[in-house]
């Protein structure tokens, strides 16, 4: 299975537990606080699992494209309960006052491992050093905005950060090349501009 197959799965699961957390709270059988408790715990495994699956891929596709083997990155996983404890709390306040409350909470589920990984596979291509570049890889049926920040294939130094929305399923595809151009985001943290 391809890594943004496997991240898609990952997130679709979350989303699924997140659901039945919320789904159970709506019938009574959990309270609210732990409800919250139990979404933002849930959300953080995922965002751990999608962490390790983003910096597994990117070793998986520098060993590929160089042909050697290549470590894993050792990124530090995020450490984000309190802030997702705070999130689930708000969107099921938010969610008690729309039709469509499944999906607002299950959005959250569905979002954070997305977010994670693409956070993740840039801090590695950044902390590895053999990456120069990436390009964006757009998921079947992407959005406008993804296809504009495409720009047509181009290569962005792998400083530069990978931009994502909600939802996103685009993920990078490292370059190893020189001589890539830098962007006004890059130029000005390295104090070119």
């Amino acid at each position: 299975m391809a890594y943004r197959d496997t991240l898609i799965a990952l997130s679709e699961r979350s989303e699924r537990q997140v659901i039945a957390a919320y789904t159970a709270y709506l019938s009574g059988n959990l309270t609210h606080d732990e409800c919250v408790r139990w979404i933002a715990s849930a959300i953080t495994v995922s965002n751990g699992q999608a962490h390790a699956l983003a910096n597994l891929a990117y070793a998986a596709e520098v060993m590929a494209q160089l042909g050697t083997p290549a470590a894993v990155v050792n990124t530090a996983p995020p450490d984000d309960l309190d802030r997702l404890t705070k999130a689930a709390s708000t969107v099921i306040e938010v969610a008690a006052s729309t039709a469509a409350s499944e999906a607002v909470v299950g959005r959250l589920g569905r979002a954070e491992p997305l977010e994670t990984a693409a956070k993740s596979y840039s801090q590695s291509m950044i902390r590895d050093g053999k990456t120069r570049g990436w390009v964006r890889q757009r998921s079947a049926g992407c959005c406008q905005l993804c296809t504009w920040w495409w720009r047509e294939g181009r290569v962005w130094p792998a400083e530069h950060p990978f931009q994502t929305h909600k939802g996103c399923t685009c993920t990078p595809k490292p370059v190893i090349a020189e001589g890539i151009k830098e962007t006004w985001t890059t130029a000005r943290a390295k104090g070119i501009r």
